[in-house]
Order: structure tokens, then C-alpha cells, then sequence
């Protein structure tokens, strides 16, 4: 059975150390999933940067398209009805194609993930835009981290990273 969530918000915060920023993600829910019907997703602001470099992608969009998907494949996965997504463990195209096809997924169980639109002066304000406008996906800084996500991989290929 299907249950659709709606992204209703975002909001803004700091981790419990009082430096670490965070969006909030605000969700409508089927009461089955949270009993006051709102779900919050925490994602470090960084972590916008960091998928582009995990799965090779190169608009906020398509990065949004992820994060706002993953409560939702963290509980396929839980329920072991989707694999675990490991992105540093295999090349960002794969890793890419992998996570299009979890979503993709996670779509026909759950129907897409939509944002609310409110009207706003006749207008519609898409709760998503905060993180559009405050977020830019750096190519130098992603491919910084791409090259440590990759050298990561490597050494798990070669059994350094195991202990």
C-alpha cells in the first residue's frame, strides 16, 4: 500500500554541539508513520555537496531528488527490501545509477515525495527553494571530495581498510 509524503517545510538549526548547521526537512506523513502525521529529516548542510560527490551529480535538484528520498530508502533498506546504498564503495557513475534505481523504487512502493506548494500572494512557494538558494554545488570542491571518496574505495579494494 502506498503512502505519499509531502515535503511541508524546511527549516534551519544547529546540531546539539551549536555549530554544526543543519536543514530540517519537514514532512507530511501517513499517521502509520508518525502519529501527529509530520515527519522531520535532519541533513547537515554539507551533505548537499557531499551526494553531488558521492553520486557524480551536478544540480541541486538532482541532489534534493536524494535527500528527500532517503527517510524513505533508509526504511526499505531497514526492512531489507532494498540493498544498503555504499557510494564510497564503488565509482560515482554506478553509484549513481544505483541510487536512481533505489528512488525509483522507493516511487512505486510509496508514490513520489512531493513538495507542498503554498500561494503566497498568488505565487507559489515551493518549501524546497531555501535550500536551492542558499546551496551551490562547488565542481572543485566536489571533485575534492570525490578524489577522498575514491581513495577510500581503493583502500577497501586493497583490505586497508579493514581491521
Amino acid at each position: 500500500m502506498a503512502h505519499e509524503w509531502t515535503v511541508t517545510g524546511v527549516e534551519e538549526t544547529t546540531g546539539d554541539d551549536g555549530r554544526t548547521p543543519y536543514w530540517v526537512i519537514v514532512y507530511e506523513v501517513p499517521v502509520e508513520v508518525a502519529p501527529d502525521g509530520q515527519w522531520r529529516y535532519y541533513v547537515p548542510k554539507e551533505a548537499v555537496e557531499y551526494r553531488a560527490a558521492e553520486y557524480g551529480l551536478t544540480d541541486v535538484d538532482e541532489v534534493l531528488d536524494v535527500l528527500v528520498h532517503e527517510p524513505l530508502l533508509i526504511e526499505l533498506q531497514s526492512a531489507g527490501v532494498l540493498p544498503p546504498l555504499t557510494p564510497s564503495l564503488t565509482d560515482a557513475a554506478a553509484a549513481r545509477e544505483l541510487v536512481r534505481q533505489q528512488i525509483a523504487a522507493c516511487r512505486e512502493r510509496h508514490g513520489a515525495v512531493a513538495a507542498q506548494r503554498k500561494h503566497s500572494n498568488a505565487r507559489a512557494v515551493d518549501p524546497l527553494q531555501a535550500i536551492r538558494d542558499a546551496c551551490r554545488i562547488d565542481p572543485i570542491r566536489t571533485a575534492e571530495l570525490r578524489m577522498e571518496i575514491d581513495r577510500h574505495r581503493m583502500a577497501q579494494a586493497r583490505g586497508e581498510g579493514r581491521k
